[in-house]
């Protein structure tokens, strides 16, 4: 048997309230194609073909988790979308010498990157 991961299936993070985080990542991401949605979770194919979701453990202790970079054309033009749809936003838009970076917080406290290569 091969046991050597072959890939990055999806990202999800844990959520409190499953609505309000969907809600807030179709806004945020312009989603349109969804996997599956219910009331445990949802998840999302972006165009690069990855998959992003979301999910609540039914009886489990809420725990923000992870951090995914979210490939962005323009960075600073979402930031304000973030505020608009009820996240926050840590600090302020970084110019590196690869790209552009703004950290963030969804409504749940998970943290994620609006990430802007800039080749």
């Amino acid at each position: 048997m091969n046991s050597k991961a072959t890939g990055i299936d999806a990202i999800y993070f844990s959520v409190n309230d499953v609505p309000r985080a969907a809600a807030f990542y179709k806004g945020l991401l312009d989603v349109k194609e969804t996997t599956w949605e219910n009331e445990h979770g949802a998840e999302w194919i972006l165009d690069d073909g990855s998959a992003f979701g979301i999910g609540k453990i039914p009886g489990a202790e809420h725990v923000p988790s992870g951090t995914v970079l979210f490939a962005v054309p323009d960075a600073a033009a979402l930031t304000s979308r973030v505020t608009e749809l009820g996240g926050k936003l840590t600090g302020d838009l970084r110019d590196l010498p690869p790209c552009f970076q703004q950290w963030c917080l969804d409504p749940d406290g998970n943290t994620f990157v609006l990430h802007q290569r800039k080749v």
